[in-house]
C-alpha cells in the first residue's frame, strides 16, 4: 500500500499554499504552536494516510487537507488547546484559503463540482472501492433527484480513520465543518444529514448548485 508519504513533495507543496492562511490563524492563539510545529506533525501523518492515487485527484486532495487539519490539532493539543479551539484556527485558515482561490483552482472547486468529469470521478471511485477502500475511501454515487443535482454517500472516510489512528478521534467531527465552509464559498448547495465522524452510518453529501451561496451563519449547525 502506498501512502501520502510517497507523494511528500506534492503534499508539502499543498502545505505551502496554506501557509499564508494558517500562520495568522495560529497567531490568534496565545502561546500556540508555530507553523513549523504543524509541519513536523503533518509530515509524520503522511505515513499513516493511504494514497488514493493519481486517478482519484479529488480524494487525494481531501486526504492531504485532512492530514493538515489533524496536524494542526495535534500541535495545538500539545500547547494545551482543546478540539474546539483547534478548530477555530482551522476554520479561520480554511475560510481565508478558500476565499483566496482564483482561476482554475476556484473554477474546479465551484462549477467543476457539477461537471461531467467530477461525476465520472465519483462513479470511478464507487467502482474501484467496492471490493476494498481506495486510499481509505469507499463511496457510492447518488443520481440526480428533485432535491439535488447529484450526491455521494461515503461508507468509509480516510480523514476520520486518520484521526482515529493518530489518537485524535475527538477532533474528527469538527473537520466535517470544512465542507460547510466550502459550500458557502463556492455555492455548492451542500445538504448533509449525517457523517461517520459525527456518529452516522455514512456521510450523505447532496449537491445542488446555487446562484447565491447559503449564509455563513449556517456553519454553526454542523457541529
Amino acid at each position: 500500500m502506498t501512502t501520502l508519504a510517497d507523494r511528500k513533495s506534492f503534499c508539502l507543496a499543498e502545505l505551502t499554499r496554506w501557509q499564508d492562511d494558517l500562520v495568522p490563524a495560529l497567531a490568534t492563539i496565545p502561546d500556540g504552536p508555530t507553523f513549523e510545529a504543524v509541519r513536523e506533525r503533518f509530515v509524520t501523518l503522511l505515513e499513516k494516510m493511504p494514497d488514493p492515487g493519481w486517478r482519484a485527484p479529488t480524494m487525494r486532495a481531501f486526504s492531504t487537507s485532512g492530514a493538515l487539519y489533524v496536524a494542526v490539532y495535534l500541535a495545538m493539543r500539545e500547547s494545551g488547546a482543546d478540539a474546539k479551539t483547534a478548530w477555530s484556527v482551522c476554520e479561520k485558515a480554511t475560510a481565508s484559503r478558500f476565499a483566496r482561490m482564483k482561476g482554475m483552482e476556484r473554477s474546479a472547486a465551484s462549477s467543476g463540482m457539477f461537471s461531467w468529469p467530477m461525476r465520472f470521478l465519483v462513479r470511478s471511485l464507487e467502482a474501484r472501492s467496492k471490493g476494498a477502500p481506495l486510499g481509505g475511501w469507499a463511496a457510492r454515487y447518488v443520481p440526480p433527484s428533485e432535491s439535488s443535482d447529484y450526491g455521494v454517500d461515503y461508507d468509509r472516510c480516510a480523514i476520520h480513520q486518520l484521526a482515529i489512528d493518530a489518537d485524535a478521534a475527538e477532533f474528527a467531527p469538527f473537520i466535517c465543518n470544512a465542507d460547510a465552509i466550502g459550500s458557502h464559498e463556492f455555492g455548492g448547495g451542500l445538504v448533509r444529514t449525517e457523517t461517520l465522524a459525527q456518529g452516522g452510518t455514512r456521510c450523505d453529501f447532496r449537491f445542488k448548485k446555487e446562484a447565491r451561496p447559503r449564509s455563513a451563519s449556517t456553519w454553526s449547525e454542523w457541529v
